[in-house]
């Protein structure tokens, strides 16, 4: 293979295009196989050469987290070696990641994926939702093992990563040593355990379809805790489980996983790790077991840089246009619209809609507060009261729900559109969840990493386009020109003055040159 074919390869291969299809776009190129110089062979043995002048592939995994460092000053990483000075654990979060978790980091999930490298070293991947409801990735970690101590040294390397911030709720699979870890250094962090790994063990445990069934429906609907506890014994009556182990253990573990239980405290709609299957399956797309750990770490990065690419656009789609109201709250249903990112505008119309159904049939007045009782229409069977404290502006409804998920439920919304108020008042309103989530962050952070915050880079697109289709329009006439182009002087000498990027009071060069050339 000559230089240039090795410089082509390894570009592809950083692009996470194989050798086989390496070779075959160079066929391509050349007008046939027969024409390329080098047979299929000869790729492997050259990937195979570079990586035996690697020697030592713990050593480069490390200069290349040295080189990230170097562009990225908050870049962290640490690690541990073995007896024999070989890389036995590795943990690191680039400053983006960090960021990330200032303003999502209050729910936190983990799982452990294998088969993303050569030597099938569990990968460790703490992940969050962000204001889209989508996976954002806050730290990675390959692990020899999985023991309670490795779990340990892995969340203490995080806390010191985040600037001591602890997350106040985690979810994971159940595995017993990720628990005792969990417990030794999040010791306030509310654990809940997995719903879709739970039923997955009622299965196998039990073994009845109805069984599954009743418990699925236990472990997920909000009852009180008094109609939970009645629920479960008639389950375990009809099912003859007063001996059976499991069902013992897993009631004793009930606050961990039954919502009757885990009500009022913030998940961010997490009630299953199913989000970390899906982003397992998302960096499966760019890992194979086939790479070493600076392969590795290489193509960890560029699923990041994806994923990153993907907020952009998601940060655009909220900023730029309206979204169609639908909902006979116009009023409320607006207000959200410009408060809330897209998907979870959905969401919360979703809740506005359901609020139609219900109706406000009693109140009552203490000292500090009004109580309502909310019900269906032609419903009054099951009730729900929502607190209102004047005061304060404070909505609180006995379901939860603003609590546990961060937006207001149908009740309380029936109890707004009864006071006919018009827009949502600012405590209803959840920050991580709004199109500015990172507006606070931006403001106290002057060194912030490099693009990390998608939402400025969505604005700038969408005054961009809006822009040029502005310039085309007014192009047309000498008139608008000249009006338009003395607006945009005004403006740019406001945000200049506002940003504080001239200190003499009056336009800059660059504004007056383009005054006397330009105008027409």
């Amino acid at each position: 293979m000559k230089e240039s074919d090795t410089v082509q390869m390894n570009d592809m291969l950083k692009g996470g295009i194989g050798p086989s299809q390496f070779y075959a776009s160079m066929a391509n190129q050349a007008g046939g196989y027969e024409k390329i110089g080098f047979r299929r062979k000869d790729v492997y043995n050259q990937i195979g050469k570079q990586r035996r002048l690697k020697h030592c592939d713990g050593k480069n995994a490390l200069h290349y987290l040295r080189g990230l460092a170097s562009d990225d000053p908050m870049m962290f990483y640490r690690h541990t070696v073995d007896g024999e000075g070989r890389l036995q654990h590795l943990f690191w979060c680039d400053g983006i990641s960090q960021m990330d978790y200032q303003v999502y980091g209050d729910v936190l999930a983990f799982d452990a994926t294998y088969g993303r490298n050569k030597y099938h070293c569990p990968l460790v991947v703490f992940s969050g939702v962000n204001n889209h409801n989508n996976n954002v990735i806050f730290a990675g970690a390959i692990v020899a093992n999985e023991k309670e101590e490795t779990y340990v040294w892995v969340l203490e390397q995080f806390l010191e990563a985040m600037l001591g911030k602890s997350p106040v709720s985690v979810i994971t699979d159940g595995d017993l040593a990720m628990k005792n870890a969990i417990k030794r250094v999040f010791p306030n962090a509310y654990h809940r355990l997995c719903a879709w790994h739970l039923i997955r063990n009622a299965k196998s445990n039990i073994g009845v379809p109805e069984f599954v069934g009743q418990f699925r429906k236990y472990m997920l609907r909000d009852y009180d805790l008094g109609e939970f506890r009645r629920k479960w014994t008639e389950m375990v009556d009809t099912f003859g489980l007063h001996e059976n182990k499991w069902a013992a253990e897993l009631y004793a573990k009930r606050k961990m996983w039954a919502a009757a239980h885990i009500r009022g405290n913030f998940f961010a709609g997490f009630r299953t790790t199913s989000r970390c299957e899906g982003l397992h399956s998302e960096i499966g797309k760019f890992l194979h077991s086939r790479y070493n750990l600076s392969d590795f770490l290489l193509h960890f990065h560029r699923c990041l840089n994806y994923m990153r690419y993907k907020e952009v656009e998601a940060d655009f789609a909220s900023n730029y246009g309206d979204p169609v109201l639908q909902t006979r709250f116009q009023s409320m249903e607006s207000c959200a619209g410009k408060l809330f990112t897209r998907e979870i505008f959905f969401i919360f119309r979703e809740f506005l809609a359901r609020s139609a159904e219900m109706v406000v049939k009693a109140s009552n007045q203490t000292y500090t507060c009004f109580i309502y009782t909310v019900c269906k229409y032609q419903e009054s069977k099951r009730e729900w009261n929502v607190s209102f404290y004047p005061d304060d502006d404070v909505f609180k409804c006995s379901c939860k729900k603003m609590e546990s998920f961060g937006l207001p439920c149908e009740h309380i919304m029936a109890l707004l559109v009864f006071l006919d108020v018009a827009e949502l008042p600012n405590t209803l309103v959840a920050a991580r969840w709004t199109k500015n989530a990172k507006e606070a962050i931006c403001s106290t952070n002057k060194n912030l990493p490099k693009y990390w915050d998608s939402h400025k880079s969505s604005r700038y697109s969408a005054l961009m386009f809006r822009y040029m289709r502005l310039s085309k329009l007014v192009s047309e006439s000498g008139d608008d020109f000249n009006s338009h182009m003395e607006q945009a002087a005004a403006d740019i000498h406001k945000m200049e003055t506002k940003r504080g990027l001239h200190d003499d009071g009056g336009a800059t060069n660059s504004e007056k040159e383009a005054d006397s050339v330009y105008c027409l």
